[in-house]
């Protein structure tokens, strides 16, 4: 379906969102584990879709938000974080990305997976 990429700086994450992606048919195209890298990938792979962390070393997820964005206006960016603070995420929202999913990422819940998968193709029609 979808070529993603996924920016987290916790491997754990990037495995278990990996799997699930993969699982619902999209093609992880890469992972990174800062801002930094995850704008140099985003640049190399062009993909339909970024999970984009906010709490991350080097460039965290706002700022990478802001690099992808200003890079390419049609981005779809998701944000996938535990920051709950609504004035960071109303920002984040503001300024392009398409919706948020809270952590902790609730996998063996159906009713979580289906949410995640709703909000992703929502993403992508977007």
């Amino acid at each position: 379906m979808a070529k993603v990429i996924l920016v987290d700086d916790s491997k754990f994450i990037l495995g278990i969102t990996k799997a699930f992606l993969e699982e619902s048919g999209h093609e992880v195209v890469g992972t990174a584990q800062d801002g930094e890298e995850g704008f140099e990938l985003y640049k190399e792979t062009s993909p339909d879709l970024v999970l984009l962390d906010l709490t991350m070393p080097n460039k965290d997820g706002s700022d990478c938000l802001n690099h992808i964005l200003d890079f390419d206006p049609k981005a779809r960016v998701m944000i996938v974080s535990a920051i709950r603070e609504q004035q960071r995420i109303a920002e984040c929202l503001s300024r392009g990305a398409k919706s948020i999913i809270y952590k902790p990422l609730k996998f063996r819940d159906d009713e979580f997976k289906e949410s995640f998968r709703t909000k992703i193709l929502d993403a992508l029609a977007a």
